[in-house]
């Protein structure tokens, strides 16, 4: 099967108060304990950025609430197994390690362990030094065997009586028994009568605490969750992601290429599909400019060399040197291009062109050949059929390639922006839409290439023989040349002046105004119905699409802490495109971005935003 380019999307140019240190630092600890993983490594510092991805806490879950919130303050990561682990016990060396790893104490661990009975010396346990540490800080201590029981438990009253002191409560000892089976003079009585008393727990169906049953995960992940609100921590439960859905492709200003297919499968001219997104510009034959030369950078590099499949010849100034097959190694030396062919030959000055036989530079009734550039602009190997190269040294001291082709064939028959596939007539409507485009650059080099145009589609895709030679033998690309050749010199323009032929892939149903896109209005370049897009004859894979941004990149992308609520604003409600969108954290605080911002910044297809959903 041949490979066929697909349309470019784009083809212009992108335009907690009150309390202690160590009472915060000690309950985000028994977060830690009771809701994370024995992972290795020190915990991370807590930040709303992680979605809730476990499979055993789904969003219906009772503890889903309560676990999303600890993932999103990067509490835990869960277990090993992808999971949380939400009917898991907890163990004192896991509690152990995520306290220190909290803290992140600078200790060197004894060489003598503290229990030595069941805590061995060995540093490189995950659990040795924070456990020493813990004893020697008093937090969690051993038992009278002189045993610290690493894999021990912990109880949902051990649980309540460590809450109650992390809090800082102050709560009267129960005269009744708070549940049924916590009586009021035992020794956990105040600290569960206090978290019922305050709706942190409220126990089970049956009027039972069961203080001496170990929590399970889920358990204390809603203990916690409940008693940081409590204390005046932020709970709010962000969205883990969200879901986007959109229609289209690319900027959306001028003709829409899936359109122009739709259009040319129902019948539809050239003209007629220009007409329909261009109006008022017209279709006319171009300036004598049209037939001109038009530069394209190809690359930036410091050494490249460039071979053909015959003859090259190097240019610099008044001399040449011709070679046989062969590779050209292009260097610097300060502000001069240095070329040494493959019998060492040396060529040098601060511009040096490289030819090659059967082209309009140099004998163009000989045998047609092929030079390659590596790497042109970092991405893949670029072959040229017409033309010639050129190198200079930029400014940022890098040799500057560009290719020197005449503009209404040469150039366009590269031109990689719609599959030869195509009808005949959404092809020439491309034609004259490039043509056009291409056009407008020519008055003058830009002096940060030295060219008119780039090979990507922040200008235009070109990707030279490879798409003039697309398919069997040529048949696809034959298609392609054929459409340029039966529109040759053909421009769009508005009034005398060459009309700025802006394209994209598709719309989600109507094109933008180029007001909307980039602030300036332009006559013919108006929000215009496209139906066509979205038509079954367009076959657009891109009629919607769904995106899932995750809560870090949606955060990242409106530099927030978190997002909790997304909304949408549009200058023109009738053209779908979104201008504004005003995210808002749990905080209060908004931020307020582009639509065209939100589209580069999560890299989604278009700003054609349907809606924006918090999952």
């Amino acid at each position: 099967m041949p490979v066929i380019t697909a349309p470019a999307a784009d083809s212009r140019p992108a335009r907690p108060s009150g309390l202690s240190r160590r009472l915060l630092t000690f309950l985000l600890a028994v977060v830690l304990v009771l809701a994370a993983g024995p992972l290795a490594g020190s915990a991370p510092s807590a930040r709303a950025a992680t979605p809730s991805t476990f499979p055993d806490v789904p969003a219906t879950h009772t503890f889903h609430q309560a676990v999303t919130w600890m993932i999103q303050q990067e509490i835990t990561e869960g277990e090993s197994d992808g999971t949380f682990g939400v009917n898991e016990d907890i163990s004192r060396a896991e509690a152990s390690a995520f306290l220190f790893r909290l803290v992140d104490p600078d200790v060197t661990p004894p060489a003598v362990s503290p229990f030595p009975k069941d805590v061995p010396a060995a540093p490189k346990w995950y659990a040795y030094t924070p456990i020493a540490w813990m004893a020697t800080e008093g937090i969690i201590n051993g038992y009278a065997d002189e045993t610290f029981r690493p894999h021990r438990s912990i109880t949902r009253g051990e649980m309540a009586k460590i809450l109650y002191g992390v809090s800082g409560a102050d709560f009267p000892e129960p005269s009744a028994d708070p549940f049924t089976d916590v009586p009021a003079d035992s020794s956990y009585a105040q600290y569960i009568a206090w978290m019922k008393s305050e709706g942190i727990s409220r126990g089970y169906a049956g009027g039972t605490f069961r203080p001496g049953r170990p929590i399970s995960r889920g358990e204390a992940a809603q203990l916690i969750w409940k008693v940081a609100a409590e204390m005046g921590h932020d709970t709010t439960v962000f969205p883990g992601s969200f879901a986007v859905e959109g229609s289209g492709f690319g900027h959306g200003v001028g003709m829409s290429q899936y359109g122009a297919r739709a259009m040319a499968a129902e019948g539809k001219t050239a003209g007629q599909i220009l007409g329909h997104y261009y109006s008022p510009a017209v279709m006319q034959a171009g300036p004598n400019r049209v037939n001109g030369n038009i530069r394209v950078h190809l690359v930036s590099t410091k050494k490249i060399a460039v071979g053909g499949t015959g003859p090259v010849r190097v240019r610099a100034g008044s001399t040449q040197a011709s070679t046989t097959p062969g590779a050209v190694t292009f260097t610097l030396d300060g502000d001069q291009v240095v070329a040494t062919l493959p019998d060492g030959t040396v060529k040098r000055g601060g511009s040096v062109a490289l030819e090659w036989t059967g082209t309009r530079f140099w004998d163009p009734s000989g045998a047609k050949t092929l030079v390659t550039v590596p790497n042109a602009n970092g991405s893949a190997d670029l072959v040229l059929r017409h033309g010639r190269l050129l190198l200079t040294v930029n400014d940022a001291g890098a040799l500057n390639v560009v290719t020197e082709l005449r503009m209404d064939d040469e150039y366009l028959y590269g031109l990689s922006e719609m599959p030869s596939l195509w009808s005949t007539e959404a092809l020439k409507a491309q034609a004259v839409a490039g043509r056009s485009y291409a056009l407008r650059f020519m008055g003058s080099l830009r002096g940060d290439c030295d060219c008119n145009v780039w090979d990507e589609v922040n200008s235009q895709k070109f990707t030279g023989w490879a798409k003039e030679n697309e398919g069997p033998g040529g048949v696809y690309g034959a298609r392609w040349k054929a459409a340029v050749d039966a529109t040759s010199q053909q421009i769009l323009t508005y009034k005398g002046s060459v009309a700025d032929a802006s394209y994209h892939s598709s719309s989600g149903g109507r094109t933008r105004g180029s007001e909307e896109q980039w602030s300036q209005s332009v006559p013919y370049l108006t929000s215009k119905s496209d139906p066509y897009s979205l038509a079954p004859a367009a076959n657009n894979p891109n009629r919607s699409w769904t995106a899932s941004p995750t809560q870090a990149q949606m955060a990242q992308a409106f530099g927030l802490p978190n997002v909790v609520t997304v909304r949408e604003t549009a200058v023109n409600p009738n053209s779908g495109y979104t201008d504004w969108i005003t995210a808002t954290a749990s905080d209060g605080t908004t931020s307020k971005i582009t639509g065209n911002q939100f589209r580069s910044r999560l890299g989604l297809k278009s700003a054609f935003i349907i809606a924006v959903t918090p999952r």
